[in-house]
């Protein structure tokens, strides 16, 4: 099956944005989950308003290097202007929060990229030059490992929950280090103890690698970690290397008994017994 089309107008559709965070170096990545079409002035609304929905976390300067590989700008010709001008805007609303320069990469002329606030570039190392930044890691699509890792921060509750957009085999030392490095990144936000808690639902660590990944969990351990578990391991007789539940809300209250998470937050729709 080909990618779903968001076919961004007055009538149909929203788009998702992906968000990668550099905090130490002061930069954001920004990519779409599928093709998008803009063809209106609503249609670049939409983009403003995911785009800051990204920076719940930004409370100082960054700059941005938008992948708009899979972004069409097409819209009618008597409505060009009004899409050109809400871009205008969009861009000046972001650099009322903390945006000092966005430069995007992927599109050419042809699918918009006149009609775009930001500079354009025909690859993301050109791109990333341009920002002044080091240059950024090659995309490989969705086969990424680096892209499926997610993180969500509960900061209330000192909870970092970790999940995995597509299923993943951690099954060599390479895998290892780039979680260690995007957990690590992820931690700029993070001054007091925490604890980890892993969707394990799209998981599976090779046993060879089991004592790899205690020694990054060792690592963490120096930089506040409290505690690792687990929930929805993919089969019972999968072995990981930290306790695990059957569901999310085991595993949240779990923590709930160090006073982390309330009942109220363990946001669950399985409640399965362990």
């Amino acid at each position: 099956m080909g990618h779903e089309i968001f076919k961004l107008s007055n009538e149909t559709g929203t788009m998702k944005l992906l968000f990668e965070h550099h905090y130490q170096q002061k930069f954001m990545e920004i990519r779409l989950e599928a093709e998008a079409v803009i063809e209106s002035a609503s249609a670049v609304m939409e983009l403003r308003q995911q785009w800051m929905s990204g920076l719940t976390s930004w409370h100082s300067p960054y700059k941005a290097i938008f992948d708009c590989s899979l972004l069409k700008i097409r819209p009618p010709a008597e409505h060009e202007d009004e899409v050109r001008q809400s871009f205008v805007r969009m861009k000046k609303l972001l650099e009322g929060f903390f945006l000092k320069k966005a430069v995007c990469f992927g599109i050419s002329e042809t699918d918009g990229a006149k009609l775009l606030p930001f500079d354009a570039f025909d690859s993301r190392e050109t791109a990333s030059a341009n920002l002044g930044i080091r240059s950024a890691r090659k995309a490989s699509g969705s086969e990424d490992f680096r892209d499926k890792i997610q993180f969500q921060n509960h900061f209330r509750q000192h909870v970092v929950e970790l999940s995995f957009t597509d299923p993943v085999k951690i099954e060599d030392k390479a895998q290892v280090a780039v979680l260690k490095s995007k957990l690590t990144n992820n931690l700029m936000q993070w001054h007091s103890s925490w604890s980890l808690l892993i969707d394990c639902s799209h998981l599976y660590v090779d046993p060879e690698l089991q004592e790899q990944m205690e020694r990054m969990f060792s690592f963490f351990n120096g930089f506040f970690m409290k505690k690792v578990i687990g929930y929805a391991p993919q089969s019972k007789d999968f072995e990981y290397p930290f306790t695990t539940y059957r569901s999310r809300h085991k595993a949240a209250a779990e923590l709930e008994a160090e006073g982390l998470f309330s009942g109220a937050d363990a946001d669950c729709q399985s409640r399965k017994k362990s």
